[in-house]
């Protein structure tokens, strides 16, 4: 998700830790022992097996939401278990992760056949006025985006980061590497004082990220979404759009980018500050009423009730929720 301006780095930046921090151990003597591979570690009169991390805890949008990452933090979303949300301790360390995927992925004015070195990153960093921090403030890519990545990055030599090895061992575990794995990861930036990101941004950067999760995964709702943008929207407000999102740095080339980016911006950014009618040159009733309608025939699942449910952080309306319109 690109930002609503060319904000910097976060004031605050938490170093990813390199691996969970160690228990304490017990005293006295231990014995590593191979067996079938596994290894068992025998501590006193009593023995642990030491098993791979255990797969991320499943959780909802809300808990998402108010968690408060002093390092990286993995989830897999309770609705949709192929959808895993990377909590960033900060702007700085998510760009370090997911900057250069952003690039061969989704950003205009670069190459996409091949990855950037870190010099022609920061070289682009300098042309274009950004930091690593204000590339973007959230980020999505299925697995074959990311298996695309990592394949081009090994065929090239290009050097990662540690942020990126480490994304590449999470998604490894969780199979998305795999040939034809269906699966999404999204990310999302700590929030709070002295951050870029407040915390009404967080909730609409995990809202908007969430949408494009589901189009991901759920086949079924990304047809929808291809039929109601190529469809029933006219030629000029396709044309809108596709302008509104080049001037966020968008590839405007890219015909699946547009319509994904499309959906969530009309339907799940609900904050003048990212997303308004007149950003796309339209009346406000004409992108109310193209909401509406979206909302109304789009596939009944878990992100319909996200359509018209108040953000999370935020007090419901009284008399019931309500959608937010476009302005």
């Amino acid at each position: 998700m690109s930002p609503p301006d060319a904000a910097g780095d976060d004031d605050a930046t938490v170093v990813l830790r390199a691996r969970p921090p160690q228990g304490r151990r017990r005293r006295g003597k231990a014995i590593a022992t191979i067996a079938g591979g596994v290894a068992v570690l025998a501590i006193g009169a009593g023995a642990f097996l030491a098993l791979r991390p255990a797969p991320p805890k499943l959780a909802g949008e809300r808990a998402i939401f108010h968690h408060v990452p002093l390092h990286l933090t993995v989830f897999r979303f309770r609705d949709d278990p192929k959808i895993l949300v990377f909590d960033c301790p900060s702007l700085h360390e998510q760009g370090l992760m997911f900057d250069r995927i952003a690039a061969l992925v989704e950003k205009a004015g670069v190459p996409k056949h091949r990855v950037l070195t870190e010099p022609q990153f920061t070289a682009v960093l300098a042309r274009t006025h950004q930091t690593i921090g204000s590339y973007y403030y959230g980020n999505d890519y299925d697995a074959a985006a990311l298996r695309r990545f990592y394949r081009l990055a090994r065929k090239e030599g290009i050097v990662l980061t540690a942020q990126e090895k480490r994304l590449e061992t999470i998604i490894r575990r969780a199979g998305f590497l795999a040939r034809g794995a269906v699966g999404a990861v999204i990310s999302l930036p700590r929030a709070g004082p002295g951050r870029k990101v407040g915390l009404r941004a967080r909730a609409v950067i995990l809202r908007h990220e969430l949408s494009h999760g589901a189009f991901y995964t759920n086949a079924t709702y990304r047809r929808f979404v291809h039929h109601f943008v190529s469809q029933d929207m006219t030629a000029t407000e396709r044309r809108n759009f596709v302008t509104f999102l080049g001037r966020e740095g968008y590839d405007t080339s890219e015909h699946w980018l547009m319509v994904n980016e499309t959906q969530a911006y009309l339907v799940f950014t609900p904050d003048r500050e990212f997303f308004r009618a007149s950003a796309v040159d339209l009346p406000r009733a004409t992108v109310a009423a193209l909401r509406q309608s979206f909302i109304a025939t789009m596939p009944h699942f878990w992100l319909k009730r996200l359509a018209t449910a108040p953000l999370p952080g935020a007090a419901p309306p009284k008399g019931g929720t309500r959608s937010v319109a476009a302005g």
